[in-house]
Parts: structure tokens; sequence; C-alpha cells
């Protein structure tokens, strides 16, 4: 019993202490995040180390290991990276997401992450692709970020999808649609984004079949 309870002191210790490296990084990366601020060189290495050590501290922590993907993902944002940097950037960024959804495997945002990942990779013939946007929309039907995400790298990426990757979109969008008619302000006028999705509307999505009609593409 007493080493039990030693080894039980000794877990919270180290939790603890993971939680003291990893909140203020936590906190400071979303607050540039909202201020729409990018992070520099060496406020990324700062973010990094406390998330790594946190992680060292509490192995298989699900929250640090999306945030770790996260940040790997700001840097696969800049506009002037080369094929090995994409590569480089996004893979690590895939892992991190992969293990993360290894501890939670229902949770939305990291499959719609790791969409979006292997989206800005290329690679969104690949199954791992495909999936993550299948269960981002089984996971998080009440999510709308989720679902936003979903129906915009679907309309992207339409050709190259399988069926229940492209049934998912179709959900994803519906639910968008049924939620709010001005969803994707972005896509309002663009017809050619909007046709993949609208050959394919039919009366199992109908707020997406209206939207189709309003365009003309039905």
């Amino acid at each position: 019993m007493l080493l039990l309870l030693g080894y039980a002191l000794i877990i919270a210790a180290r939790t603890g202490l993971a939680d003291f490296y990893a909140a203020p990084a936590k906190s400071y990366l979303q607050a540039k995040r909202h201020a729409g601020e990018v992070l520099t060189r060496d406020e990324w290495q700062a973010v990094y180390g406390s998330l790594t050590r946190a992680l060292t501290l509490a192995p298989g922590d699900p929250e640090n290991l999306s945030e770790l993907g996260r940040l790997y993902r700001i840097l696969l944002e800049a506009d002037d990276l080369d094929a090995g940097a994409i590569s480089r950037y996004g893979g690590a960024a895939a892992g991190y997401y992969q293990a993360a959804l290894g501890q939670r495997p229902t949770w939305p945002w990291d499959w719609g992450n790791l969409a979006l990942v292997k989206y800005q990779q290329y690679q969104d013939t690949s199954g791992v692709y495909q999936d993550a946007l299948v269960r981002a929309v089984e996971f998080g039907p009440r999510e709308s970020a989720s679902q936003d995400l979903v129906a915009e790298l679907g309309s992207h990426s339409w050709s190259a999808l399988n069926p229940a990757a492209a049934l998912a979109v179709l959900t994803a969008a519906d639910r968008a649609l049924e939620r709010d008619a001005h969803s994707f302000p972005g896509m309002s006028d663009a017809k050619e984004r909007w046709r993949p999705l609208c050959t394919h509307a039919g009366n199992s999505v109908p707020y997406l079949k209206r939207r189709c009609e309003k365009l003309g593409l039905t």
C-alpha cells in the first residue's frame, strides 16, 4: 500500500509539474492566435520547449500533443516553404495529432486539424486525410467550426474523395447551412467551388440542396 501511495504521489507531482510548464505556453499561444499575431522564432522555440518538457513529465497527454501539432501547423502556414519543409513540418504536426487521437479518438478538432495538415501537404488522396474528414463529421456533429472546416476542405478536394469522405463533406455542408443559411461567405459567388457538391446534393441534404438551387446549380 505504501508503494502504491508513493507511486500515486509521484505521478501527481509529475502531472502538476507538467501543467506548470504547459499552461503558460498554451495560454500564450492562444493569446497570439486571438490577436492574429505571428510567433517569432524565439517565441516558437520557447513554447515548443515548454510543451516538450511538459510532455516528458506527462507522456501521452493529449492536450499537449495536440498543442504541439498546432505549433507545427503554424510553421506550415508560411508562404515561402519548399517541398522539404512542407513534408517535415506537416509530418511532425500529423504525428502529434495522431498521437493525441490515440489517447482521445473521438476528439473532432484533432481529426479536423489532421485533415487540414494532410491537405496542406497536398495529400488529399491519402487514406489518412479522407478518414480524418469522416471522423471529424462523425464525432463533431454539433461543433460548427469542425463542420465548416470539413466542408471547406472537401470543396477544394472533391475530385479526390472516396464515397465515405464525399458523404461526410456533403453532411458537413448541410449541417453548416442548417445552422446558418449564410455560412461560407467566401464561397457565396464561387459557383465552381459549389458545383461538385451540388451535383450530388439530393433530398438527404436539404439545406445544401436549397443553396444549390439558389446558385442555379441543380
